[in-house]
């Protein structure tokens, strides 16, 4: 630090800038200014010039490059001082020159002119002039040189500062150290700016030394050191565009000095001295500026380079002296010189015995042959002889060629042996390639589409592999190399530097895989470097053998990075691999895509692969490391890789098959990841290296001086705690059993809470896998494990308190929202420890010690978290909607889950109203075509939708206390909600559509469900909602289409997708939320006037909605069947009051055509996945045509019809409106018909009979019921009639009644009582009831084979199973029979009697039911029960006996013969006895009614309806009715 804060002081390039404008400005030389340089401060330079000589003597390490620089400083100074003194100097000569002429003309003039007057006016001028130069003192740079040569020293202080830096401190040296030890430490990243400066500050100092020193080894290492990236080629791959000035490589090309100095002359020396150049060549080629192709800046050097420096074979003379005059060796060739030959040759066989290889040249192999008469010099005339040549040719070619004489099978050997041609210079030349071939694509990368970097690498690959033979290129030959080498390494284990080939052929390798992948995967599929198919596994070998021993792991980090890269390729190249891509213009290359490649070849690669490095990763926690930094890269890069494989595969496209998704290549890597890390065996193996990065994690340094360091520990942490969230996610997604790493991090809980408090970077990552681990315990069986239950009191406590302070006073919004996610999933997983604390703000240990009397003070002594979010959200306007939307759901699921926390709610003085004023001053939303719009418009309705959960919760609480009074405030403040929530979504379906059919046009085979997200992460409302864009454009990213321009790329397309998705998907959950809490707000108030306007309206719109809506999605039609249930329920609540209102009326109207338009028959809608749907309307329907009845009393969810109702349906005080009746009629003949007709035909088809098909009968024959009350309908009578004549609705009907011993549900004949139930309906109707009995209805009745269970000896009664048999007598064939005899008259009397005296035992049985007299000791436990189906069929059995009696009396009065009228079997004086007694002792007939179903438990629970009756309950009231009417019909009692 020292060496480099002294060094920076002194300003070097300012510094020498100045001195070397003095020359040119001497005015300004000795200015006194403020803000002057120091150069100029005599006693400044003195002072330092005092301690940097004491520092030189000394030679301090940390002190010699500011004696370095301060000894340039002073020699530069020299040289301007001398430079201004002999321009002084020489100023003076020509003076006294000037003032000797002029004299001597004067004379002249003097001599020649007698006048007197003085000719020489102009004297006085040049005299001043002279005189004030000559007496000029000299400039302070002399007068500083001077003091600083007026020294004690023996020698040149100047040069004694020069040595002793140079050679007593070894100053190039500590300039190395410097660059590689203490750089990498500032660069915190990248794009690291102090370590850039400091390498500019050090090249600074060596082009400065250049000025004075030659071309040396020393100077030449430093300016490597310098130039070189500290993490050599990998922060080459890496890095990012930086400006030019910060730029050690950009400085460098740019700087004429340096090019000559170093790069030029170490050019002028290739290949003889090849690494000089080649380092320097590497180096360079780093830096991201290219030419007009597209290249690197340095390749404009390789391609063409002038001179051939080489050693002459010892017996070679073909040359001859040149220009003798000049004596500088200079030579020409007197013939053909070739550099390489024929390695099989005769003569190269003869030579190579005296140790040089000359032979015939190989034709046909390129052009490596220096033609006769070329110029060149002789460089060192000693043996052997060192030639230079002027002559032309390819860098990159001449490299490859070079390689390929390097490979051992080679028919090439060089102008000198194959030994010279080292692994070093072989390790240099790969490493230039990988580094050009990374620039260019990086490069092209930066340059916005002005250059194509796969194309310019591609170039340089094909100018590399121009001269080698026909059948290689330098792609074979390096990974030859490669093989070579790899296998040569069993004998040199251990060896320092023994794997620095390997190391650069693997950087190849990588550097290809952006260019072109194809020639990558099936040379690693043959390579011995991956363990596959029992055969090979030398990378984990040589790894075992050299790497571990040694701790340095440059290959394993080069590996990683290989296969991190394989793994980018199999995702991007995905799409065009599968050759689904039309027109891809610009990727024409096979070998580019890699397509061809099969999908196994790359499976087995990557499987191969990540088993090395899982193998790698479980073994690392016991390897020794040299360097830190490769321990924290290894232990960062390899969670990061699999991390991203699980996010690949699981992270979109919700096909369960993996190997059918996009990505499906990496399939059996993520199965066999997920295998390793998920076990539920007790491995320790693969959880160890986690949990011991968790636990170095809390040691994490905080120096703010080595970030580098720093950011690395993070990065580890951070990637380990990332990839352990991914993997608790997809267990949690495939629903796979608890792992062991699961429960070891339960365990660890106390070193992951240590982490959150160690570094600010941990804190969102630590949360979101809490989250994922609250989340996923919940979905076993047993009881989840409590995330704080492994740690102490104290502790938990402590990290409670600190997760409460929700990161202030930083406010990090993303911190925050990850906070009350966490809190979210804590008190609705099954946390109650946890959970009670945020709820209450103490623990439960706490509570206990209170005595429940109240909560225990916290340590922070700050509000629970409930409170704190009841205050946040109180101002919901003043918070970000992300942060709105967090804290909403919160408080949303506490209470949900925790219902005590209404208390809270309740006293909060300001929540209530802050949220409802909020929602009641929002604007109806507005699609816009601005995005920013849009999201805002989207998050309101989601945040509305919480609100809505939220009050609907609050009201069923205060509907539970008995407070009504926030609920009729809230009523003015909902209007938001009505207008927006039951609207038809905001679906742009053009936009959907197009996306879809242009996707499928242009990427043919993939679909966009492919990039569809999946439920393993949680969705942010906008751009990336629904559509993974990341993913999308990493797979379609090659093709032109995806960016677009102006707009129009499908990137583009995706986003706006995305937001519309957002759009509609907070519109269907403010639905289900306003939902709940209009059911909730009509439970709470009685519905005034206005409040059944708004209700209706609500309706209204539902219906409305669901007949606009079009949209075929899935969730389209879950919406129409949420809005169509709503709507039932809403006009439930209305019939309940009887709303008189016009605009509920008026919904009978939408009503029909919501179910007019759905678009199918009931037929096929019932037998589809529609039926629910299609169920809710015709309910609500049957609800709709409530309204419109002259005497509404409310729907029956029952249907009953007494002989009364037969007699009053009809008589109506006021019509129905003509088009209510035309509705109705349609009703009956285009729905009820039909349906009725379809649905017995689809009954006898379906084999599988559920009671599902039962309520669609019975919600048919509700509809015909109410529809045939409605007044008016009876002028209809006889269109009804022709058109059930027309559909044979009857005969259906009765085919139902006789097959319905055989269809019935669980044994249950219910279709019977369904079928009987509709012809009652039906027969209510006079007209109808003539056609009925015509068709022979009551025949056909009898010989049903149901019927015969009425023929029992005991008949069939309420108690016998099945009880719907008697059901289908009391309900359905004596109502029945009244119908036919009060809509015939007395021609149908004497065919009811027969009917009726077919069933003698059934008539017997209900003679004896009301028995007041019964037995002491019954044998059947239900014999002294009466229920109200008893009542009801003693009456109808009266009422009918009454009606034939009458018939039989008038006899031909009526038009008949009385005697074939028989008498009803039926013992009407015991009837009578009965009902006589029962009504005299009431009190006995109350302790035996008993209710036989739902509603008649509801009845007993309700008061009478009638206040002069003395009944006790309604149900009680309904059984007095009935006995009173039988007794009347039997002349027992008055009416």
């Amino acid at each position: 630090m020292l060496a480099m804060v002294s060094l920076a002081l002194l300003k070097l390039p300012l510094a020498i800038n100045h001195l070397l404008q003095s020359v040119d400005a001497p005015t300004l030389v000795g200015e006194q200014l403020d803000a002057s340089p120091y150069m100029i401060d005599s006693a400044a330079i003195n002072e330092l010039n005092e301690i940097l000589l004491g520092a030189a003597a000394t030679c301090l390490t940390t002190a010699c490059p500011a004696v370095f620089a301060w000894g340039i400083l002073m020699q530069t100074l020299r040289e301007v001082a001398l430079i201004a003194k002999e321009s002084r100097e020489l100023r003076q000569s020509q003076r006294a020159a000037d003032d000797f002429g002029t004299q001597e003309m004067l004379a002249s003039e003097r001599e020649e002119s007698s006048a007197t007057e003085d000719g020489s006016r102009r004297q006085p001028r040049r005299r001043t002039s002279t005189s004030s130069e000559a007496s000029q003192p000299t400039i302070m740079a002399e007068e500083i040189l001077d003091r600083i040569m007026d020294s004690a020293l023996e020698e040149d202080p100047i040069v004694y500062l020069a040595k002793s830096a140079v050679n007593g401190s070894h100053v190039f040296d500590v300039i190395i150290s410097l660059a590689t030890d203490f750089c990498p430490v500032f660069c915190t990243d990248h794009r690291g700016e102090i370590g850039l400066r400091i390498r500019v500050t050090l090249l600074d100092l060596i082009r400065a030394s250049l000025e004075w020193i030659d071309y040396l080894p020393e100077v030449v290492l430093a300016a490597l050191a310098v130039l070189a990236t500290p993490d050599g080629y990998w922060e080459t791959e890496a890095r990012t565009a930086t400006s030019r000035a910060a730029d050690p490589t950009t400085i460098f090309l740019e700087d004429e000095l340096l090019m000559d100095k170093l790069f030029k002359t170490a050019l002028t020396r290739f290949p003889y001295e090849s690494l000089p150049f080649l380092k320097l060549c590497r180096t360079l080629a780093s830096c991201r500026m290219l030419n007009d192709e597209g290249l690197p800046l340095v390749s404009q050097f390789l391609n063409d380079i002038g001179t051939f420096t080489h050693i002459l074979p010892s017996d070679f003379n073909d040359y001859r002296l040149i220009h003798e005059d000049e004596n500088a060796n200079y030579v020409a060739l007197t013939s053909t010189l070739d550099v390489f030959f024929d390695k099989d040759s005769k003569h190269s066989r003869k030579l190579s015995k005296l140790g040089q290889q000359q032979a015939l040249p190989i034709s046909g192999v390129g052009n490596f042959r220096i033609p006769e008469g070329t110029n060149g010099r002789v460089l060192s005339e000693s043996k052997p002889v060192v030639a230079i040549w002027t002559y032309q040719y390819s860098g990159l070619k001449y490299l490859g060629r070079l390689l390929e004489n390097f490979v051992a099978n080679s028919d090439l050997v060089g102008h000198v042996s194959s030994e010279d041609v080292t692994r070093d210079v072989v390790v240099e030349i790969i490493g230039l390639f990988s580094v050009m071939l990374t620039a260019s694509v990086k490069g092209g990368e930066a340059s916005n589409g002005a250059h194509n970097g796969c194309d310019a690498a591609q170039k340089i690959l094909e100018d590399a592999s121009d001269g080698l033979n026909r059948n290689g290129d330098v792609i074979s030959i390096i990974f030859d190399i490669l093989e070579e080498d790899v296998q040569r390494q069993h004998s040199q284990s251990n060896v320092e530097g023994s794997l620095d080939l390997v190391v650069q052929c693997m950087h190849f390798v990588q550097a290809l895989i952006p260019v072109m992948p194809g020639r990558v995967w099936p040379l690693m599929a043959r390579s011995g470097l991956l363990e596959m198919d029992t055969r090979g596994g030398m990378l984990a070998a040589l790894v075992a053998s050299t790497e571990i021993v040694s701790g340095r792991y440059h290959l394993l980090l080069a590996s990683i990075r290989i296969f991190d890269a394989l793994v980018e390729d199999a995702v991007a190249q995905a799409i065009p691999r599968k050759g689904t891509v039309k027109a891809v213009a610009r990727f024409t290359a096979s070998k580019r895509l890699g397509t061809g490649i099969p999908d196994n070849v790359m499976r087995k690669v990557l499987l191969a692969f990540g088993r090395t490095m899982i193998d790698f990763y479980e073994s690392s926690v016991n390897w020794k490391f040299v360097k830190l930094d490769e321990k924290l890269e290894v232990h960062t890069r390899i969670p990061v890789l699999f991390d991203k494989i699980l996010l690949y595969c699981f992270s979109v496209d919700d096909n369960p098959d993996l190997s059918k998704k996009p990505a499906g290549v990496l399939a059996p890597l993520a199965e066999y990841v997920l295998e390793v890390f998920l076990s539920i065996s007790m491995n320790e193996l693969p959880v160890q290296p986690l949990l011991r990065v968790f636990a170095d994690g809390i040691t994490t340094p905080e120096s703010t001086i080595a970030m580098k360091a720093t950011e690395l520990w993070t990065l580890q942490v951070d990637a380990s705690l990332k990839f352990c969230t991914s993997l608790i996610q997809v267990g949690s997604l495939l629903q796979h059993p608890r792992s062991y790493l699961e429960q070891q991090l339960f365990k660890t809980t106390a070193i992951l809470v240590r982490l959150y408090v160690t570094h600010e970077t941990y804190k969102v990552p630590l949360v979101c896998l809490f989250e994922a681990l609250v989340r996923s315990a919940v979905a076993y069986d047993t009881e989840p494990p409590s995330l704080l239950g492994h740690l102490g009191p104290k502790t938990a406590k402590d990290f409670l308190d600190v997760l409460a302070n929700l990161d202030k006073p930083l406010d990090n919004e993303t911190l925050n929202v990850c906070i009350w996610h966490l809190l979210s999933a804590v008190i609705s997983n099954r946390q109650p420890w946890f959970a009670t604390y945020l709820l209450t703000g103490t623990t439960p240990r706490d509570s206990l010690k209170t005595g429940g009397k109240g909560v225990g003070p916290r340590s922070s002594g700050s509000k629970s978290l409930l409170a704190v979010a009841l205050d946040s959200v109180a101002d919901v306007r003043a918070l970000k909607p992300r942060k709105a939307l967090a804290l909403l759901e919160f408080i949303a699921l506490a209470e949900d889950y925790w219902p005590w926390v209404m208390s809270d709610t309740d006293k909060h003085p300001k929540f209530l109203t802050g949220i409802s004023d909020f929602v009641g001053a929002l604007e109806t939303i507005i699609t816009s075509a601005n995005q920013d719009k849009s999201l805002t418009g989207c998050q309101h309705l989601r945040m509305a939708s919480y609100i809505a959960e939220i009050l609907a919760m609050y009201l069923h609480h205060s509907q539970q206390m008995g407070d009504g009074s926030f609920a009729r405030r809230l009523v003015s403040k909902i209007s938001y909600l009505v207008n927006n929530a039951v609207k038809v979504p905001s679906y742009n379906a053009s936009l959907h559509g197009n996306l879809r059919k242009n996707f499928g046009m242009k990427f043919p085979g993939c679909n966009l469900g492919s990039f569809k997200r999946t439920l393993l992460t949680r969705r942010q409302l906008g751009e990336d909602y629904f559509y993974d864009i990341k993913i999308a454009e990493k797979m379609l990213g090659f093709d032109p289409a995806w960016s677009g321009t102006r707009g129009q790329g499908f990137a583009d397309e995706f986003a706006r997708a995305n937001l519309n998705l957002s759009v509609v998907e907070s519109q269907a959950d403010l639905l289900h939320s306003f939902k709940f809490l209009a059911i909730e707000l009509i439970s709470v108030l009685e519905p005034e006037k206005g409040l059944q306007k708004s209700l209706a309206k609500i309706v209204n719109d539902c219906l409305l909605s669901n007949s606009q809506s079009t949209l075929p999605e899935n969730i389209f039609r879950q919406l129409m069947q949420v809005r169509a249930d709503f709507a039932f329920v809403l006009l439930q609540r209305l019939t309940e009051v009887k709303s008189p209102e016009p605009e509920v009326k008026a919904l009978l109207a939408i009503t029909w055509n919501t179910v007019r338009t759905s678009g199918t028959s009931l037929e096929l809608a019932m037998a589809g996945n529609d039926a629910g749907y299609h169920r809710s309307l015709l309910k609500v329907l049957f609800l709709a045509l409530q309204f419109h009845l002259s005497t509404f009393s409310g729907p029956s969810s029952t249907f009953e019809t007494s002989p009364s109702d037969s007699q009053t349906s009809n008589s109506a005080k006021s019509m129905a409106s003509p088009e209510t009746t035309r509705i109705v009629l349609e009703i009956i003949t285009t729905l009820v018909v039909p349906s009725f007709r379809s649905l017995t035909t689809q009954l006898h088809d379906d084999s599988q009979r559920s009671s599902s098909s039962a309520a669609d009968f019975a919600l048919i024959t509700a509809i015909l019921q109410t529809a045939l009350r409605v007044p008016g309908i009876d002028k209809f009578h006889t269109k009804i009639v022709s058109h059930l004549a027309e559909n044979q609705t009857a005969r259906y009907a009765a085919t139902l009644f006789s097959w319905s011993d055989q269809l019935t549900v669980d044994g249950d004949p219910i279709y019977g009582e369904l079928s009987i139930l509709f012809f009652v309906e039906l027969s209510s109707m006079p007209s109808i009831a003539e056609y009925l009995a015509t068709e022979g209805l009551l025949t056909h009745l009898s010989n049903a084979n149901i019927m015969n269970n009425f023929r029992h000896p005991k008949g069939c009664g309420p108690f016998d199973e099945p009880t719907r048999l008697y059901a289908v007598w009391s309900r359905g064939l004596l109502p029945l029979c009244l119908n036919l005899v009060n809509a015939i008259g007395a021609q149908m009397a004497a065919e009811i009697a027969a009917f009726l005296n077919q069933f003698p035992n059934q008539l017997a049985r209900a003679a004896d039911s009301l028995d007041s007299k019964p037995p002491s000791a019954p044998t059947d436990p239900t014999a002294n029960y009466i229920t109200l189906a008893m009542a009801s069929e003693v009456h109808s059995l009266a009422l009918i006996s009454f009606i034939l009696d009458n018939y039989r009396a008038a006899g031909a009065s009526a038009g008949i013969v009385g005697s074939e009228i028989a008498e009803l079997q039926w013992d009407r004086a015991q009837v009578k006895e009965d009902l006589e007694g029962w009504l005299q002792r009431r009190g006995a007939l109350r302790e035996r009614i008993v209710p036989m179903n739902e509603r008649e438990g509801q009845w007993v629970r309700q008061k009478r309806s009638k206040a002069a009756s003395d009944a006790e309950n309604r149900l009680e009231e309904k059984v007095l009715e009935e006995m009173d009417s039988a007794l009347v019909c039997l002349g027992g009692g008055s009416q």
